[in-house]
């Protein structure tokens, strides 16, 4: 028992020894690592090579900051890789240049910005002046590359008139005279278009070369919205100038539109009208529209009706229209005069006759009113009646003798040729408005895109 109380102390004394221990061997370890002096030799080494290449990097930023005549102004300074940069500059802009200059020189590690902007009316003022020398300068050592450039616009712009005037050797040549001028223009323009942008890229003016071709897309756009009409309608001519569906004074009818042809402009389709008034039709609606030429075909049929009434012998009055038709000056025999019987009415079969002229040589018109004019004749001549619609009430009796005989058919009357002859007006060509259109036409010369080479109408 008197044993363990002793040996209790002795206990309890332990950790207070063992914590001391421990303390006395972590400053032994950190005594052993704390860092060893610098030695002086190696010290001044490094601060040598720190000033050396501190003085290269000045050097280079001098020189750099010296081509640009607007960081004259500018001290610069170099400490241990930071470069500092003292004066003045005109802007922002060329403040913050300054920096992106000096950052790019390589060893800089960081660029100290204390660039102030000039205030001074004369600083700017000879700021200015040395750009202007330094432009000026530039100018001047450019100008043998600027007759360069000259001169390549110049050979273009004479090599694109002179194949634009010679285009049958290329087979581009065009009997319409407009489209002609059309291609030989776009000739011109395009061969001073390349000149133009070679000359370009000969003085350096790439950027501006792609600011032009791109501004000229956008305003083609915006030009092409706005004037759309116009475009549409100044292609069509083209395209009208090229099919041809027409010639000067051809008798045409466009929709519901009809008269003679006048011009064809790059806007409109003049056409003058039978009453002699001029009728203007845009290209595109001339384009698009379902066109009828009647003089495109020198032949043409002409056609008309009579009514006969019941009693009459049907074949006699078909008969009696053609011969009567047949002997007619200006009918042509291939394809010959026909008629057909086309409907039964309330108070008259009709009966439609045909006739072909040749409208260079017969007038359509005047032949067609002669037509009817002798058929009518010849029917009733023959005892024929052509009635107008009426209403008949018929009263029948029983025949007296059943056995009487029926009424005999008169015989087909013959169709005398010169009597048809002598009876005939007029029907040479419509030739009245001829002369008008022929003035029109001479006005508008000019702007004709039907006009053939030489002047003379397509």
């Amino acid at each position: 028992m008197a044993a363990l109380l002793l040996a209790a102390p002795v206990r309890a004394q332990e950790p207070a020894a063992l914590l001391g221990a421990l303390k006395a061997r972590a400053a032994a370890s950190t005594a052993s690592e704390a860092p060893a002096a610098a030695n002086p030799k190696l010290v001044q080494q490094a601060a040598r090579a720190t000033q050396q290449d501190d003085e290269r990097i000045l050097a280079e930023v001098t020189a750099r900051l010296s081509r640009n005549v607007t960081f004259r102004a500018i001290t610069p300074a170099v400490q241990a890789g930071v470069a500092t940069l003292h004066g003045s500059v005109p802007d922002n802009e060329a403040r913050q240049l300054a920096t992106k200059v000096v950052a790019a020189v390589d060893g800089v590690v960081a660029v100290e910005n204390q660039l102030s902007l000039a205030a001074d009316f004369g600083a700017r003022l000879h700021e200015t002046w040395e750009l202007l020398k330094d432009r000026a300068a530039r100018a001047v050592a450019a100008i043998p590359l600027l007759i360069t450039a000259i001169v390549v616009v110049m050979v273009m712009r004479w090599l694109g008139g002179w194949l634009a005037r010679h285009l049958h050797i290329v087979r581009l040549d065009s009997r319409n005279p407009f489209l002609g001028t059309v291609i030989r223009r776009s000739v011109r323009a395009a061969f001073l278009i390349i000149g133009v942008l070679i000359a370009l890229d000969l003085l350096g003016a790439t950027a501006l070369v792609t600011a032009v071709l791109g501004s000229a897309g956008v305003v083609g756009i915006v030009l092409g919205f706005a004037f759309r009409d116009m475009a549409e309608n100044y292609l069509s001519g083209i395209l009208l100038s090229l099919r041809r569906p027409f010639e000067p004074g051809d008798h045409v009818r466009v929709d519901s539109h009809e008269g003679r042809v006048v011009s064809l402009s790059t806007r409109n389709t003049v056409l003058m009208t039978m009453d002699g008034n001029e009728l203007r039709l845009p290209n595109a609606t001339v384009f698009k529209a379902v066109l009828l030429n009647f003089t495109h075909n020198p032949r043409r049929r002409f056609s008309f009706t009579l009514g006969v009434s019941y009693g009459e012998d049907l074949q006699r009055a078909q008969d009696l229209g053609v011969a009567t038709l047949a002997a007619m000056q200006g009918v042509l025999d291939d394809p010959a005069p026909s008629a057909t019987v086309d409907l039964v009415g309330d108070s008259s079969v009709t009966i439609s006759y045909y006739a072909w002229v040749n409208q260079r040589e017969t007038g359509f018109f005047k032949a067609r009113s002669e037509a009817i004019r002798l058929v009518k004749k010849a029917l009733e001549d023959a005892g024929m009646d052509l009635p107008e619609p009426t209403y008949r009430v018929q009263l029948v009796q029983p025949a007296a003798h059943a056995d009487t005989a029926p009424a005999q058919t008169p015989p087909i009357t013959s169709v005398d040729p010169r009597a048809v002859a002598r009876d005939q007006g007029d029907v040479s060509p419509e030739t009245e408005l001829n002369d008008q259109i022929a003035e029109e036409r001479a006005r508008k010369a000019s702007e004709d895109m039907l006009q053939a080479p030489g002047g003379k109408p397509g």
